[in-house]
Parts: structure tokens; sequence; C-alpha cells
């Protein structure tokens, strides 16, 4: 199989060499780990809080805990995947216990996002 994978339709424009890596910290830090990334070329990452705790924390019935907990998406290329992968396991320090867990999967298509060229905004004064 030779990448990227010729497409029948000249006019689809989809990318199949993509991998999605996905991870929770449970002690936050996406705010920290998302410039890191964008230092190193990655610009398609998302986060989220999140409600939850990790595996084998005590929780008090009734008393709802504070805890800071993330979610990343991160998208990259395929000859990337396994170098990104390794930077956020050593930066977020996942090998500790209780910080979090990550993982990737192969995506089957991802589009391009690409932003509309200036001129095609047509601006209107509000006194029009």
């Amino acid at each position: 199989m030779q990448l990227p994978v010729t497409k029948s339709d000249p006019l689809e424009y989809y990318l199949d060499y993509t991998w999605l890596i996905a991870g929770v910290l449970y002690q936050g830090g996406t705010d920290l780990l998302i410039p890191e990334l964008m230092k190193r070329g990655n610009n398609e990452i998302y986060f989220y809080n999140v409600a939850g705790s990790p595996i084998g924390q005590k929780a008090v019935t009734g008393v709802a805990g504070s805890f800071d907990v993330e979610m990343f998406h991160v998208v990259v290329s395929a000859d990337q995947a396994d170098n990104t992968f390794d930077f956020i396991y050593r930066f977020c320090e996942l090998s500790d216990p209780n910080k979090g867990i990550i993982h990737t999967s192969k995506l089957c298509r991802s589009t391009q996002f690409q932003l509309p060229e200036n001129d095609t905004f047509k601006t209107h004064d509000i006194a029009d």
C-alpha cells in the first residue's frame, strides 16, 4: 500500500494517512502541552474539560469533587504519529500512576481545513 492512496474522484479532497492521538489528563496540563505541540508544527489540536476522576480515587457520596480532568485530541500525519505520541507521553509524565491515559488510532479519512481568501469576504458598513 502506497501512502497517500490515489483518489478516484479528483474533486473530493481528503487525507487518508492521518492518525488521531487522544488522551485524558487527570490533573490538567493541556494549557502547557498545546503550545509545545504547536512549536513542533502540530496545528490540529483541541482540548476540553470533562467531569471525572481517576480510577481508584476515593469518592464521598453526595460530594462533588473539583477535579481538573482534560481530554485532548491531536491529528498528525502517519510519519509523525510515533514521535508526537512519545513526546506527549514524556511531556505529560504519563508513566507516573494516576496522571492520565493516551491512545492512538488511524483515521479512515480526514479533510483539510482551508480558510477562504481575504477578498472573498465582503465588508459592509453599518451605516448602509
